[in-house]
């Protein structure tokens, strides 16, 4: 005897359609918790970063180091549980954070990190850390820490664009690496410059529709009016970059030949 329960379709879609719904509200729920948690980070990271600046300044000549490891010869009874270059970095986080400031907002600022009730403390630590959602990021966007150094297996960079996927940002190449992108493209046999070509065009399809997007979205309108005048100055630049380039492709390519850096 057959003793399987038997689901009717309609019932199995009815819970399947349940789960599905509560597993998209625990996916915004857990995000939301994940994001809050980052802010909170990156607040704690600046109020770690004013703490130690302060610390320092009330220890003796000397006292400051030993702060960061536990000697026979040392005089404190507690010491810090995290190196002292983990302390500089947080350190120089907070100065610069600070430092982005005019004079008021810095004094709410500071307020707000001291514990004292400030309305706009969250505001101001988004406004100093350029949104930034973790300590890492924090880091990255105030120029605490940088990105991997680059290698020699990085001089000439493959053409391609990298999207809005990549962490690090955009690598600029520096002009001998433009320079070595343009001679390399001298001697290409054919179909590797058909590749190319057809690379270039999908790229700029692509940069079109990401700027297209990024404007007609609404998401300009985010941006202060000082990011949004630096945007579109930034824009016309590279316009100008574009209508110039083959005269700007064959200036470093003669000034290299000139100046014995490279040779054909």
């Amino acid at each position: 005897m057959n003793n399987y329960l038997s689901i009717p379709p309609e019932t199995r879609i009815a819970l399947n359609v349940s789960e599905a719904n509560r597993l998209h509200r625990y996916a915004q729920a857990q995000a939301e918790m994940a994001a809050c948690a980052g802010r909170n980070a990156v607040m704690a990271g600046l109020k770690l970063g004013k703490l130690l600046v302060e610390l320092k300044a009330s220890t003796d000549r000397g006292e400051w180091g030993q702060l960061f490891k536990a000697s026979p010869n040392s005089t404190h009874v507690s010491n810090l549980n995290f190196d002292q270059r983990t302390a500089n970095r947080y350190m120089r986080c907070y100065k610069t954070a600070a430092g982005r400031l005019a004079n008021v907002e810095r004094y709410l600022l500071d307020a707000g990190l001291s514990g004292e009730p400030v309305n706009d403390l969250a505001a101001l630590v988004d406004k100093t850390t350029d949104g930034a959602e973790t300590p890492r990021q924090m880091m990255l966007n105030l120029g605490v820490i940088s990105t991997r150094k680059r290698t020699t297996h990085d001089r000439v960079k493959p053409l391609g664009f990298s999207g809005s996927g990549n962490p690090d940002g955009a690598q600029a190449l520096t002009p001998m690496d433009k320079l070595a992108n343009d001679l390399a493209a001298l001697n290409l046999p054919p179909d590797e410059l058909e590749r190319r070509r057809h690379q270039a065009e999908q790229d700029a399809a692509c940069l079109l529709k990401q700027l297209g997007t990024f404007v007609d979205q609404g998401y300009i309108h985010l941006l202060r009016l000082q990011e949004r005048e630096l945007f579109a100055e930034s824009l016309a630049a590279y316009a100008r970059k574009i209508y110039n380039v083959d005269e700007q492709r064959v200036k470093a390519t003669m000034d290299g030949l000139v100046n014995g850096t490279t040779t054909l």
